[in-house]
This record gives structure tokens, sequence and C-alpha cells, in this order.
């Protein structure tokens, strides 16, 4: 009988464990997505082709060797590689819960000053921060926070 009641206590103390580690560990029902692009090779005119003030932003945090633009009136990310060392350059627009990112991966000497572009489909009604970035296959770094931008 102790054994039968020992054996039942594991195996409720087994149940509990499982769902607390299910509650614990499960992702919030609200979390936003994240959206990864490798870019596709565009031209500096295309980039800047029909940009006013009021349609482009650009970022360029210094350390990151990396430029990227939002087009406002194409729902585009556009990621200029500003030094070929080697790293590919990300670009990421990230709000209302939501990361868009648009990678360039020439990294060699064609991608000094090489543009990439990436879209989405991504909400108007947001506030939305941008970053930069470099890094290889294994790893990445990102940038600080742009100002925010809401539109």
């Amino acid at each position: 009988m102790t054994r039968l009641r020992s054996l039942a206590c594991s195996a409720l103390l087994a149940t509990a464990l499982a769902v607390a580690s299910a509650t614990v560990f499960a992702a919030p029902a609200s979390a936003g997505s994240l959206y990864w692009k490798n870019g596709t090779n565009v031209s500096k005119s295309t980039v800047w082709s029909g940009a006013t003030a009021s349609n482009i932003q650009c970022y360029s945090p210094s350390g990151y060797n990396a430029t990227m633009c939002i087009r406002f009136d194409r729902r585009a990310i556009y990621v200029r590689n500003n030094k070929a060392n080697g790293y590919f350059k990300l670009g990421q627009w990230t709000g209302g819960g939501n990361t868009y990112i648009c990678q360039n991966n020439r990294t060699k000497s064609t991608g000094d000053n090489s543009w990439v572009a990436c879209q989405w489909n991504w909400p108007k009604k947001n506030c939305y921060t941008m970053r930069t970035g470099y890094g290889q296959h294994e790893w990445y770094v990102i940038s600080g926070p742009s100002g925010i931008k809401c539109y």
C-alpha cells in the first residue's frame, strides 16, 4: 500500500511539474513575429528615385558599417554595406510587437556600398524604431535603436 501511495505521489508530482513547466516557458499569446529576408540587389538610384523628406528615413549609427533606409511609400527596407569587411549587414524595423530584418549578404569587395531591398506589408498604424547590424552565419550584433517613427 505504501509503495502504491508513493507511485501515485510521484505521478502527481510529475504531472504538476509538467504543467508548471509548460506554463512558465510557454510563449505569451501576444508575442510578435520575426520576419527575416535576404535582400535582393538594387541600385542606388532605385533607393533614391522619388524620395522626399516625408517618404524616406535613414539610419547609420557609427561602428556598424551599415546604412538602412525605410521607404514608407514602398514599405521597403534598403540596406547598404558601407564597408566590405567580410560581414553581412542588417537593417531592422521593429514596431507593434513585430521585427522585420533585411540582410545584405554582399560581404567582400563587391559588397562595398552595395544596396539590397526587402519589402513587407507591415501595419502602418504603429510606431517603429530602426537598428543596423552586422554578422556572420553563426552570430550577429545589432545597434541601439533610432528615434521612434510613428505613421
